[in-house]
């Protein structure tokens, strides 16, 4: 009977190398490679087919905030306090590009799914939308009263929705620049946002401890969770639509089944906040990272989740979580419900105490040729050789290895 259960999630790799707190992580499209952001101002490029070996860059001048892979892979973006956005190739050696985006602290950035368009957010209360390959700055959203936390294109590049400290949602139109969505909130402001994979429907990370699924077409709530004791600062859609990972400053990691409307994993192994989670695209590993400077790579299995034998497989597991977390959905008949969530911690595991602490950090040496951005309204300048001109001599950069108050319209 057992050997027929759907199979739980399941530690895969353990990392460390970051000096400071891990702020993003995000898969490479094809998988094989993870890039992370920190507070050392550095980003690690870690390729989960060669065990030992990671790439390093570190032409960042502050902490680094968010990084974004282009649809094919061939590119990363990364935005840091500094200011900066910068472009580069995933390799040891390579083109590098960079423009001063913004007049304060960049905090977010995103490639469209054309990978022809970037998308930045930043304490100047901005987002901006930038042409990658004419290195030009196109149009801003400014409506945002403070801080933006995040910005991110929705699925098919049509939408943009970001996230502010003016405890806003705002859901914006590409083509026109026009706001056509805002949701307000009065508890406390968001920390993230994520599309769903269909398009219709964002998730935002809440630092009042919850997590709240919103329709943008017809600007209504859908579910409501709280399952987190602190600030709830990264979350992720599984491919499939109907799983929701989140990580939060209670050291925790939450998979949410949005079909039943209800946790089904209690994931620990994090020391300190978890800032970060991502899955693959395919669905079948997701990672998470946080203020202990750990990267946990892990198999999801969740293609095998069967809901039918969820509450038999967690009231069998001694360890479940028996808290009185909950989650709420605007249903005629919603009430809330113990968490019987089943409960993982990792760190009795072989993949957790074999930590992949004896790698080499290579150093990135990368080309650099400065052209001024066109038609942008602050100093910019992009870095980085044109494919057709000659390019500045490389490089090397040095490396140190319930329900109470919800959006409304």
């Amino acid at each position: 009977m057992e050997s027929k259960m759907f199979r739980d999630p399941a530690l895969e790799r353990h990392f460390t190398g970051h000096t400071g707190n891990i702020t993003q992580l995000r898969f490479s499209p094809d998988g094989h490679q993870i890039a992370t952001s920190a507070m050392d101002a550095t980003v690690i490029l870690w390729n989960l087919k060669q065990a030992a070996r990671c790439i390093r860059f570190a032409s960042h001048s502050a902490a680094v905030y968010g990084v974004s892979w282009s649809p094919k892979g061939n590119f990363i973006a990364s935005c840091s306090q500094d200011r900066t956005v910068k472009i580069w190739e995933p390799k040891v050696r390579g083109v590098s590009g960079e423009f001063l985006a913004h007049s304060k602290p960049v905090r977010s950035v995103d490639f469209d799914p054309t990978g022809q368009l970037l998308l930045t957010a930043s304490d100047d209360k901005a987002v901006k939308l930038w042409r990658v390959s004419r290195r030009q700055f196109i149009s801003s959203f400014a409506q945002q009263n403070n801080w933006v936390r995040a910005a991110k294109f929705s699925p098919n590049g049509k939408l943009i929705a970001s996230v502010s400290d003016d405890k806003s949602l705002r859901i914006y139109e590409v083509s026109t620049g026009e706001c056509v969505r805002t949701f307000t909130e009065e508890r406390a402001a968001p920390r993230q946002v994520a599309w769903h994979p269909w398009g219709n429907m964002v998730a935002v990370a809440l630092s009042c401890n919850r997590i709240k699924v919103f329709d943008v077409v017809n600007s209504q709530l859908l579910q409501m969770y709280v399952v987190h004791s602190a600030p709830v600062n990264d979350l992720a859609f599984h491919p499939s639509g109907n799983f929701l990972l989140s990580g939060s400053d209670d050291k925790t990691i939450r998979i949410l089944d949005l079909l039943e409307g209800r946790p089904i994993y209690t994931l620990t192994g994090h020391t300190d906040a978890v800032n970060a989670v991502a899955f693959t695209q395919d669905g079948n590993k997701f990672a998470t990272a946080g203020s202990d400077r750990q990267l946990l790579i892990w198999e999801s299995n969740l293609h095998t989740y069967d809901a039918s034998q969820f509450e038999e497989k967690s009231l069998s597991t001694s360890c479940c979580d028996t808290s009185s977390s909950s989650k709420i959905s605007l249903g005629a008949n919603s009430k809330a419900s113990n968490d019987l969530s089943i409960r993982i911690d990792p760190r009795e595991s072989l993949a957790y105490r074999a930590l992949d602490e004896h790698f080499q950090v290579v150093d990135s040496q990368h080309s650099k040729h400065q052209t001024p951005l066109g038609n942008s309204n602050c100093a910019t300048k992009l870095s980085g050789p044109k494919l057709s001109g000659r390019s500045e001599p490389k490089l090397s950069l040095e490396l140190k290895s319930n329900y109470t108050t919800p959006f409304f319209n």
